[in-house]
């Protein structure tokens, strides 16, 4: 039964890092719309020096990808977790 339990906590700690990258990518979304990170409507403004106005996505898409594979492991992990209760 330590299995389970160990396995339930790993699913749970998943799924909230997963809940974490969400949260995480709206938040530089916001930052974004509002300007703060960079002036995207403007690319020659002395505000903005980072090249282009890619980042903010960039960085949003990688913690698309990182939340996608968290919660397919947390998935894995609970079926893992129901097979082994059905298991026993």
């Amino acid at each position: 039964m330590s299995d389970v339990k160990m396995l339930g906590a790993y699913a749970i700690g998943l799924v909230s890092l997963a809940a974490t990258t969400l949260i995480g990518a709206a938040i530089v979304t916001g930052f974004k719309n509002s300007g703060t990170i960079g002036n995207c409507t403007n690319n020659s403004a002395t505000a903005y020096t980072a090249g282009s106005c890619n980042e903010a996505d960039d960085f949003i898409a990688g913690l698309a990808v990182f939340g996608t594979f968290a919660a397919i492991l947390a998935i894995a992990l609970i079926g893992k977790l129901i097979i082994g209760l059905f298991k026993d």
